[in-house]
C-alpha cells in the first residue's frame, strides 16, 4: 500500500488502531447517511469496517500534517472491469469547505493512472449531495446521467445517483491544461484558495483559478450577490475550457 503525500494531508494505510480515528467522523449523521449507510454507533462497527478497508488493500486514511489526526477515509474500489476503479471518499464534518478532499481525491486520481495504470475511474454520489458534486466537478469528472433506483437509503428509501467517469485519454489532457494554464491559480491570494465567507457551501469566486473573473462578458454562468460580488460557484469554465480562457484572453490583448 502506496502513501500518498499531498499538500496538506498524509494518505496511508488503515490499521485496526484506527478505529477510535475513524469512529470520530463515522459516528456522524452527517457523514454515513450522505454516502448510503448507516453512521457507526460504537468503535466496534468501526472495527468491522476497517477489516475489509484493510483486506481491499486500496483503501487509505486521511491524516492532516503535521498531527496525524484522521479526518476521512479515501479509496479505489474494485468493479466488473480490472482496469477501472471507482472513488469513494468521506470526510469529517469539520472539515469540510477548506477543498481538502478535492485535495486528496486529486492525488489518488493520479495514483489511479500512474501507479495502477488505470484505464478509467467512475464516482457515484447522491442526486442531493451537492457538495460532493462540487469535489467531483473540480476533479475533472465527465457528468454520465442519473442512474434513478441505484441506492437504497438508510431510512429504506431508494434514491437516485448522480454517475461521473474520467478516462486516461481525459487524464492526460488534463495534466497538460494544469501545466499550459499554471497561471489560472493565484497563490499569492491572502484567501485561496477561497474568499472568506459566511456561506462557504455557496459562494466561491473562483478568482484565484480564472483569470476572467473580471470580465462581464467572460462567457461563464455567473450570478451577482446583494453585496455586488460575483459568484461563480457553478462554473465549470476554468476547470474544463482553457481554450475558451485563452481566447477571451486575447480578445482583451487585442483590444
Amino acid at each position: 500500500m502506496k502513501t500518498i503525500e499531498t499538500e496538506r494531508m498524509i494518505l496511508r494505510a488503515w490499521t485496526m488502531e484506527d478505529a477510535p480515528g475513524m469512529f470520530e467522523y463515522a459516528k456522524s449523521p452527517l457523514v454515513g447517511p450522505a454516502a448510503g449507510w448507516e453512521p457507526h454507533k460504537s468503535i466496534a462497527d468501526s472495527e468491522e469496517y476497517l477489516k475489509s478497508a484493510i483486506e481491499e488493500n486500496e483503501t487509505w486514511a486521511v491524516t492532516l500534517k503535521p498531527d496525524g489526526r484522521i479526518i476521512g477515509g479515501i479509496g479505489l474500489h474494485v468493479t466488473r472491469v480490472d482496469t477501472v476503479r471507482e472513488l469513494g471518499y468521506v470526510l469529517h464534518p469539520d472539515f469540510w469547505g477548506k477543498g481538502l478532499m478535492t485535495e486528496a481525491a486529486k492525488a489518488v486520481i493520479d495514483f489511479g493512472f500512474t501507479d495502477l495504470q488505470l484505464d478509467g475511474i467512475v464516482v457515484f454520489r447522491n442526486v442531493n449531495n451537492v457538495r460532493s458534486g462540487k469535489v467531483i466537478q473540480k476533479c475533472g469528472f465527465r457528468y454520465d446521467g442519473s442512474l434513478r433506483l441505484r441506492t437504497r437509503r438508510t431510512d429504506g428509501s431508494i434514491s437516485a445517483d448522480c454517475a461521473y467517469s474520467m478516462t486516461r485519454e481525459e487524464w492526460e489532457k488534463g495534466l497538460e491544461e494544469s501545466r499550459f494554464c499554471g497561471f489560472v491559480q493565484n497563490r499569492a491570494c491572502e484567501y485561496f484558495p477561497c474568499h472568506k465567507t459566511n456561506d462557504p457551501d455557496h459562494f466561491n469566486c473562483l478568482f484565484c483559478y480564472c483569470p476572467l473573473y473580471r470580465r462581464k462578458d467572460c462567457g461563464g454562468n455567473p450570478t451577482y450577490l446583494a453585496n455586488g460580488i460575483k459568484d461563480c460557484s457553478d462554473c465549470t469554465v476554468p476547470h474544463f475550457h482553457y481554450d475558451h480562457i485563452l481566447k477571451k484572453l486575447m480578445e482583451r490583448i487585442e483590444e
